[in-house]
């Protein structure tokens, strides 16, 4: 069976064997193009202006909350300042790694007082009540530290399927605690990265590289270890780069730049999945649940914590269309040594090799 090339484009769900041209052949991965399928109805939360409204949720100073485990700090942060700091950083780096198909426009909401036996959930359920009709998202930002050992945010897309509006309707919300914001350690210059983490899961994203017991383990994705380029370079503020496999849940790599493995194999010379256009993921189908991504990371921009370049391997499991795990496949945390060219790796069936000029050559294994 044959496509023909009037199907090429983010509308050809089903996958393709070589870049968009001439009458390519098709090719499916019933994983793959669940996870595709699914993600189109939101892609509206990744896609124009997104208006995040800012509030600041006043922890009780003597709350029981695990989260906050009795710390005493509670950091004298504004709504207002924050939406400055923001809109200056972190609207930046979703500008740039989308290439300008998403902005988020950070706007301030106000305080919100929390009572005694409120948590971090009444914060930002508070929040959502209390947000304008403009607002089509959330950031609540507690104003008390977290308890060492808990984690240091949480997010969510809401429904996907609600119309884009409100975030009455929607309940998409970023939350984040006040350890990043503690004039004390970070003076003028707070770290963005996990705020940046926390909205990429309004975005419908989700983790890569989690441990059985919840640890971020992988320096290559916002989506796991936000703070690895911190771990190189102690004044590095903003995350990592984002997986292609994330591009392709927001809309912002379309299927012409997406090959996927036939029976036989596949090979591209790939262009890094950061870059704007090209053939940036190679797809692996394993089963009717599971697939390889292989893309190639530059040592460069929001990656250039990244010891060298070269080709990052995942493996990506799904349900019905829901990404349940994305899981680096090569080396050992924090899995930012990459495959190199020259070299080889078999993985889930695949052999992958990758040549010296950036070319991925990937054949069935023996």
């Amino acid at each position: 069976m044959r496509w023909g090339p009037a199907l090429c484009g983010a509308a050809a769900v089903a996958s393709l064997v070589g870049a968009c041209g001439d009458d390519p052949t098709e090719v499916t991965s019933s994983a793959f193009t669940a996870v595709v399928e699914a993600a189109e109805p939101g892609q509206w939360r990744s896609t124009g202006d997104d208006v995040v409204e800012v509030w600041v949720c006043r922890v009780h100073p003597y709350t029981p909350a695990p989260l906050y485990g009795g710390l005493p700090l509670r950091a004298p942060i504004a709504a207002a300042t924050l939406t400055s700091t923001f809109q200056q950083s972190v609207a930046l780096y979703f500008h740039r790694i989308s290439h300008g198909a998403y902005q988020p426009v950070f706007v301030a909401g106000g305080d919100i007082t929390l009572g005694i036996a409120d948590d971090e959930q009444d914060c930002v359920d508070k929040a959502i009540d209390a947000a304008s009709d403009a607002a089509q998202a959330v950031l609540a930002v507690a104003d008390a530290e977290h308890a060492p050992g808990r984690p240091g945010g949480m997010g969510s897309g809401g429904d996907p399927a609600a119309p884009e509006g409100a975030v009455a309707a929607t309940r998409r919300y970023a939350y984040v605690g006040a350890a990043d914001f503690n004039r004390v350690t970070w003076g003028d210059s707070p770290p963005m990265d996990l705020v940046e983490h926390e909205l990429g899961h309004t975005l419908g994203w989700v983790h890569s590289g989690l441990s059985a017991d919840g640890a971020y383990l992988s320096g290559v994705d916002l989506m796991s270890n936000s703070a690895a380029p911190r771990d190189v370079d102690s004044t590095r503020r903003d995350g990592p780069d984002v997986l292609a496999i994330h591009r392709v849940m927001a809309g912002w790599l379309p299927m012409k730049d997406v090959k996927v493995a036939g029976d036989s194999g596949v090979g591209a010379t790939l262009v890094p999945s950061t870059d704007s256009t090209g053939t940036r993921l190679i797809v692996l189908p394993v089963d009717g649940t599971t697939f390889l991504t292989v893309e190639w990371r530059d040592d460069a921009g929001y990656d250039d914590h990244l010891p060298a370049a070269g080709v990052a391997v995942h493996r990506v499991v799904q349900r019905a269309g829901v990404v349940q795990s994305i899981d680096p496949v090569y080396g050992a945390a924090p899995f930012t040594d990459l495959v190199q060219p020259g070299d080889a790796l078999t993985v889930d069936g695949w052999a992958i090799a990758v040549a010296a000029d950036g070319r991925v050559d990937v054949q069935p294994a023996p």
